[in-house]
């Protein structure tokens, strides 16, 4: 190998690891965002798995890649199918279960806002019906009611933009890309002594609390 392939060789391997780390910054701020949401870390690592790969991902993978426990990543996985997020898919030939993100996600998870402060509007309304209340007790009612009522009719305004969004996108074409499998199969094939012995270092570096996903 010549010294420019040498040099070539550095330069892939050095761009493919960038890359991954890009990837990887991307899914821990995920999990810090939903955290602040009141999901657990570990969710929003896996719905930034599932916005990069989108699926078909195996539960044996998916604990593998978040270096957590399977009683974790079944718990989580749960939860966000119950959120509508992502959706558990059948592969042929294959006794495990695999997880997909499913299309229109958050389209999805507006429409159960909006029905969420539907219900709670129809709840007071019920309530209102079927026992008198103190006058200031039926104000607070009232504000938190409509509060709810304001807040569907905006995120009923805000889904039917998105999904216009999302139908103008759709019809615009798609570039091809390799999956998230390939291109961590091709940062280990560029990689060079140098980078890996570097890369353990950096490993060494991070706290043990950081690289262990917490349940």
């Amino acid at each position: 190998m010549t010294q420019q392939d040498k040099a070539k060789a550095a330069s892939a391997a050095k761009k493919a690891h960038e890359a991954l780390a890009a990837r990887e910054l991307f899914i821990e701020r995920n999990a810090i965002q939903a955290e602040t949401s009141g999901l657990p870390r570990i969710a929003g690592r896996l719905i930034g798995i599932f916005l990069l790969d989108g699926g078909p991902i195996s539960f044996a993978e998916l604990a593998e890649r978040m270096q957590a426990s399977r009683a974790s990543v079944s718990t989580n996985t749960r939860l966000l199918e119950r959120l509508g997020i992502i959706e558990r898919v059948a592969m042929r030939g294959e006794r495990q279960d695999f997880f997909s993100l499913r299309a229109n996600p958050f389209l999805i998870v507006l429409e159960q806002s909006i029905a969420d402060c539907q219900r709670f509007t129809a709840y007071v309304d019920e309530l209102l019906t079927a026992s008198p209340l103190p006058a200031d007790a039926t104000a607070r009612l009232k504000q938190a009611q409509d509060f709810h009522a304001v807040t569907a009719q905006t995120l009923q305004e805000l889904l039917a933009k998105l999904a216009e969004r999302q139908k103008q996108a759709a019809a615009q074409p798609v570039p091809a890309r390799r999956s998230a499998r390939a291109e961590r199969t091709a940062a280990a094939a560029t990689t060079t002594p140098q980078a890996a012995k570097a890369a353990k270092v950096r490993q060494a570096r991070v706290p043990s609390s950081s690289r262990q996903a917490p349940d």
